[in-house]
């Protein structure tokens, strides 16, 4: 389940031609969709606060650009600045996204708040031309994949949510797998050339990830059995593929995701809004991210478990 890299680019008004430029010169590059503020991400009725809140969560990365915008008297000498509500959505997207996701892209010889001296921050000037653009959105759109195929902790559980799920189940199901000799469902004692275990992640969240599951299993004739100990067995779903035994979960460990999104970002309203829908996106990215990392990483499981989306499914 692949789709593009969001990116929130916020400014002054006086940003939006270079806002406009940035947006062009990294689409081109086919793998970032970005969104300028201006572009419906402050909604009528809402607060600015309310709708950057949302913004700061919704995307995967966040670029403010700061433009020579004021002038401040600052120990006797006139200084050209950016205007304050830059700096506070950069301060408001730091705190939520944290420093490698979020982004100053500083005009030439504006003057920034002294806690910000000494960071490397990407740089512009007025005068750029297309090449200069290119090879700036280049290094953006580079550092984006890198730091977009990391696990990412961040006030919601995603990443708390993968560790659990695979240190209580997978990692002890796949150490019995490796450990076991012959056959080794309790029910269904049929030999297997191999064992894969195949975690199925939704394409979307529900309020019942365990009826979602059931719907699954029933409409691809999963079958139920058990493995381990017949005083503590573990309960699974299997299926037969040649001489292959396939065992399958769909983690109800994300039931957690929906409500705790929705207590970060409260509505008076009945259902999703494309926010939230966008958040619990980007929720179920990072556990399959995080998942796939502690997979990779033990030697019981790296072998043994693949991790597919519900709309893979063959």
């Amino acid at each position: 389940m692949s789709r593009k890299i969001n990116v929130f680019i916020g400014g002054s008004l006086e940003a939006l031609s270079i806002a406009t430029k940035l947006t062009n010169a990294i689409e081109a590059l086919g793998n970032v969709q970005c969104t300028v503020w201006n572009d419906g991400v402050f909604e009528f009725n809402k607060s600015f606060l309310d709708s950057l809140s949302k913004a700061a969560y919704s995307f995967d990365f966040g670029v403010l650009v700061a433009t020579k915008d004021d002038i401040a008297l600052i120990k006797k000498s006139v200084k050209d600045i950016p205007r304050d509500n830059v700096i506070f959505e950069y301060g408001l997207f730091l705190g939520t996204m944290g420093n490698s996701r979020t982004f100053l892209l500083q005009e030439k010889d504006v003057n920034l708040p002294t806690d910000l001296l000494g960071y490397t921050t990407p740089r512009f000037s007025k005068d750029f031309d297309d090449a200069h653009w290119n090879t700036l959105a280049k290094q953006l759109d580079d550092q984006f994949q890198r730091e977009f195929a990391k696990s990412n902790i961040q006030a919601l559980p995603s990443t708390s949510l993968a560790i659990g799920y695979f240190d209580s189940f997978l990692k002890k199901l796949c150490r019995h797998i490796n450990e076991r000799k012959g056959a080794i469902l309790n029910k269904n004692k049929f030999q297997h050339s191999s064992i894969k275990v195949q975690i199925i992640i939704p394409d979307t969240l529900s309020d019942d990830i365990g009826a979602k599951a059931k719907i699954l299993y029933e409409t691809k004739k999963y079958l139920p059995d058990e493995i381990g100990d017949s005083g503590r067995p573990f309960p699974i779903k299997f299926f037969r593929k040649v001489d292959d035994l396939v065992i399958v979960d769909m983690p109800t460990t994300l039931n957690a995701i929906r409500p705790s999104v929705s207590l970060l970002i409260p509505s008076t309203a009945i259902g999703l809004d494309q926010a939230k829908e966008q958040i619990e996106r980007k929720e179920l990215e990072n556990f399959v991210k995080t998942l796939n990392y502690l997979i990779s990483q033990n030697d019981y499981s790296k072998n043994v478990v693949e991790i597919v989306w519900e709309s893979d499914i063959v």
